[in-house]
């Protein structure tokens, strides 16, 4: 019986055109030797009763590669049709949910260098490959020099071994003020830190951060919010963690490969190359923070491979030594430690799929650390912002995991951390590789809220010292909107975080909208909860546009969350759009 998932390789499908793809920056030493892949064939995913506890983390230790979602007991596995056989011979009850063709394979384009600012160099139907970021920070940084700064925080692996590989880039987006963008942990701002793409495959979360990027320099002096923003903080963007990894996903073209891990070959170097069998090392593995521990494999092959020692991999290492340069040490050694209340700085690492907000510890769900209360409460924000999803502990929600990046954060430096697996576990967009359509349609607007969100509160994560953005003023969304004429209802939203409390009986609703015959329009606000507050019923007025600002008593309502407001024309002969409207709480 099917379950709730949506297939996987079903969405790596899609007819989409695959583009140009490259396997080296211009700025390598030479083009990454190929990495090989097992011929095409069908992909299973099965269905195992694994409850939360002891037999969740004993399918994981023994490195199936489980998938980052549940479905009550039981979580899910990738492999091909032996697979089966392993998970039942290991004790596991499984069973086939879903066979998955064998994808049409169409190579990648001639391995040419390209000009470095070939910024529209795409591939799988629209997602940038590594050269297309690295362009576009390039591009950032020279036509917003008053706010970006382009940060080589290290190489890759394979460009340590003179085998092609990636420079390790990040950008930091801030109104520069002396000092800002420093190397020191001792900065005059507080610090929003966020990354893309450390599990390669995961190719939602480097789009997330372009899009997070453009957002910031283009909204600085039109978006009062964003303003505010960058006056106040130093924004931290790594689109792409894994670059090497990222670079071996891109050679599948119109069917981007399965890989997980960095691209180092010193061990398990025989790998086969399907997705059950590849190369590399778990960056979400490596780091110190109790390595080794629940949820790693010591299979070089797995795609939880731990490696060989703890920080073993460059990249891994270069973001610590990044994050050390970014933030102070205010942690002490144990594990119910507390940061202290006036510590400042969020780090968010993206991740895809499951629509879950998780935080530290990972590594065990029955120790909290000691703010836990302050984490859980960041994460119940976040995760309402996104409209609903799941938050706690990794081991609380899906599967303990030791090693983890957002572990050493927190462990290491005592900076609220946390990841966001972003994408359904069900429908057209989820699974590691949807159709790109989905990041304008689904995943920008979730996740947009909850940048903001989280950015904001990197002045006081905690609640100790600092004066946060209120983030109540007034807020516009001026995308036009079409309004049918005679049909149905149209939306536009206002996300609105970082505003505690309860909303104003007198709110301001400002709204324009361009029509022939206003009498037709009828409007309403939609709270976060979905309650209705008619604005303006219809009627006989003939006269063109509306320019007015509604007053509402919506204190029964939270200010924080997605406010929509609901535009519909009731009768037929006139048409018109919604051109703007702005919201004050």
């Amino acid at each position: 019986m099917k379950s709730r998932r949506r297939s996987l390789l079903t969405l790596a499908m899609a007819g989409v055109a695959a583009a140009a793809v490259v396997t080296a920056s211009p700025t390598t030493a030479g083009p990454a030797p190929e990495v090989a892949a097992a011929p095409a064939g069908p992909t299973y995913v099965y269905k195992v009763r694994a409850p939360l506890g002891a037999a969740a983390q004993d399918l994981l230790g023994r490195g199936f590669d489980v998938l980052e979602d549940r479905d009550g007991e039981h979580l899910f596995v990738l492999g091909d049709a032996t697979t089966g056989a392993g998970l039942r011979k290991a004790g596991f009850s499984a069973v086939i949910d879903e066979v998955l063709p064998a994808p049409e394979w169409q190579p990648p384009a001639a391995r040419a260098q390209v000009d470095a600012a070939n910024i529209d160099e795409t591939y799988y139907g629209g997602y940038r490959t590594i050269n297309a970021h690295w362009s576009h920070l390039d591009l950032v940084a020279q036509q917003h020099p008053d706010l970006a700064t382009v940060v080589d925080y290290g190489d890759s692996w394979r460009k340590t071994q003179g085998a092609g590989g990636y420079d390790l880039r990040a950008v930091c987006i801030t109104k520069k003020n002396a000092g800002d963008c420093a190397l020191d942990p001792n900065s005059p701002k507080p610090r929003f830190f966020v990354m893309g793409q450390l599990h390669a495959r995961e190719l939602t979360t480097g789009d997330v951060a372009w899009r997070w990027i453009d957002h910031l320099v283009q909204g600085y002096g039109a978006n009062a919010e964003v303003t505010a923003l960058l006056d106040s903080t130093e924004v931290w963007v790594v689109p792409i963690a894994n670059p090497d990894g990222v670079n071996i996903v891109q050679q599948g073209g119109n069917s981007p490969r399965y890989q997980r891990k960095n691209a180092n070959t010193t061990n398990g170097s025989n790998c086969s190359g399907t997705s059950s069998s590849q190369i590399g090392i778990d960056l979400n593995r490596n780091t110190d923070s109790h390595w080794g521990e629940s949820g790693t494999s010591s299979n070089p092959c797995d795609q939880t491979y731990k490696g060989p020692s703890a920080n073993s991999e460059v990249e891994t290492r270069a973001l610590q030594g990044l994050w050390r340069s970014l933030y102070r040490d205010r942690r002490g050694t144990g594990t119910g430690d507390a940061a202290p209340a006036d510590t400042t700085g969020v780090v968010i690492s993206m991740h895809s799929y499951s629509n879950l907000v998780l935080f530290p510890w990972g590594w065990s769900a029955t120790q909290k650390t000691g703010n836990d209360t302050a984490l859980r409460g960041m994460a119940r924000d976040m995760a309402s912002l996104a409209g609903g999803w799941q938050y706690g502990q990794p081991g609380e929600v899906l599967y303990n995991a030791a090693g983890a990046t957002d572990d050493w954060v927190y462990d290491d430096l005592g900076v609220a951390s946390f990841v966001w697996e972003i994408g359904p576990s069900s429908g057209t967009c989820s699974g590691f590789l949807p159709a790109y359509s989905c990041q304008s349609s689904t995943f920008w607007p979730k996740t947009l809220p909850m940048l903001m969100y989280a950015a904001k509160k990197a002045v006081s994560p905690y609640g100790g010292g600092g004066n946060p953005p209120t983030g109540c003023a007034r807020q516009t969304n001026d995308a036009d909107v079409a309004i049918p004429d005679n049909g149905a209802a149209v939306t536009s939203t206002i996300g609105i975080s970082a505003c505690e409390g309860s909303a104003s009986a007198t709110t301001q609703v400002e709204v324009h909208v361009k029509h022939s015959y206003r009498g037709d329009v009828v409007i309403d606000l939609l709270a976060p909860d979905g309650s209705a507050y008619r604005l303006k019923s219809s009627n006989n007025d003939s006269g063109d546009n509306i320019d007015t600002t509604y007053t509402v008593n919506v204190s029964a309502e939270a200010r924080n969350g997605a406010w929509r407001l609901r535009v519909q024309d009731v009768y037929s002969a006139d048409t018109g759009y919604l051109d703007s409207w702005s919201l004050t709480l």
